[in-house]
């Protein structure tokens, strides 16, 4: 299916949720459904400070580990406070997390979803105890505007699904001059926001080129370099080789698709990665892959806290923001913020605690 700004799927009435990027071991160094200025959201302290929870899926995964450490450096800096809890990709421990900041009494929580129905009963609980619900790519744009991103009372949507495929489309469509094979990598598990990804990879990378032939998606059993480079190695196989562009769901799987073509000896395959952590930004460095989607963590991270603070004061937001991505290439690699530098900003008070679109 091709999805398209505007609107969304409400995932919490069906399949599960989980991570739209993945894991890594590494340590972290379009068309919005709002008009909303991001600098009118609230920033002052709120009766000495609220505290925010944050529900994450997997704190070891790059761009939650630097989403939560930002929005960590951000609350500080505004002298309120974040309590952030690892579920390890667990469903239940997410649930027994979430009851766990009910408990702590925190006045909102920013929820990563790895489940939608599962979590339903614990988020309606957190509703009934007055807490607020930020989802983080908990609803999938469409083409009509959300009226309700219910049970959550907003979503933070990461921008990748519309905004991140057509670029990286873009490119590999330009890059290959209209003709080649290419192969999409997707995580070997039933992930609906990675799989709207990477059906739009499809859709947007063929859409205006007959020259261009998707041969297949392969799957990331592991979730990691090395389960990349197993999908690709089998894709290699089964195309005798004849692979002229792949499309990663993140950069671990990019590089690990790269290492398995360098080692069959196909050459000059654009390679397009999907997060914009270190490891993704040294492999365009060094020519391993050619592209990368930043989805910027750091400065979503200034935004998911100011929508929390405008909820707390009772103040109206979108039901869901779809957060711009930026495509980076060797062209444009000065213009790259590395993570760790930017949440050290952050902290430091040169970042203002105000995002711009």
């Amino acid at each position: 299916m091709n999805i398209r700004p505007g609107a969304l799927v409400t995932l919490v009435a069906g399949a599960s949720l989980a991570l739209a990027a993945c894991t890594s071991a590494s340590a972290p160094t379009g068309n919005a459904t709002t008009t909303a200025n991001p600098a009118s959201t609230a920033s002052g302290k709120a009766g000495g400070g609220i505290t925010i929870g944050f529900a994450n899926p997997q704190d070891t995964q790059p761009v939650l580990q630097a989403f939560q450490q930002a929005l960590t450096a951000t609350a500080e800096r505004e002298g309120d406070h974040v309590i952030a809890l690892n579920a390890g990709l667990s469903v239940n421990q997410q649930v027994s997390d979430i009851q766990t900041l009910i408990t702590d009494k925190v006045n909102a929580i920013v929820v990563f979803p790895l489940a939608g129905p599962a979590l339903i009963p614990v988020l309606t609980q957190a509703h009934k105890a007055g807490i607020k619900l930020i989802g983080y790519n908990a609803l999938i744009p469409s083409a009509t505007p959300p009226q309700s991103a219910a049970p959550f009372d907003t979503d933070l949507d990461q921008g990748i699904i519309v905004q991140g495929a057509k670029d990286a489309a873009s490119y590999v469509e330009s890059a290959l001059k209209g003709h080649g094979n290419v192969v999409g990598i997707n995580i070997g598990a039933p992930v609906p926001s990675l799989d709207a990804f990477v059906a739009n990879y499809k859709t947007d990378v063929t859409g205006g080129h007959g020259g261009i032939r998707w041969l297949a998606t392969v799957f990331d059993q592991n979730d990691s370099l090395s389960g990349g480079q197993t999908a690709m190695a089998d894709a290699i196989t089964r195309f005798h080789g004849k692979i002229n562009g792949v499309m990663a769901y993140t950069d671990e799987s990019a590089i690990g698709a790269a290492n398995a073509l360098r080692q069959a000896g196909v050459k000059n395959t654009v390679i397009i990665g999907q997060q914009g952590n270190a490891d993704g930004i040294n492999a365009i460095k060094t020519g391993v892959i050619q592209g990368d989607i930043d989805v910027q963590p750091w400065k979503q991270a200034v935004y998911a806290f100011n929508l929390a603070k405008d909820l707390v004061a009772g103040q109206t937001v979108p039901p869901m923001v779809e957060f711009p991505t930026v495509f980076i290439t060797k062209a444009n690699l000065s213009a790259y913020v590395p993570w760790d530098t930017a949440i050290s900003e952050i902290s430091s008070g040169k970042i203002p605690l105000s995002v711009s679109f």
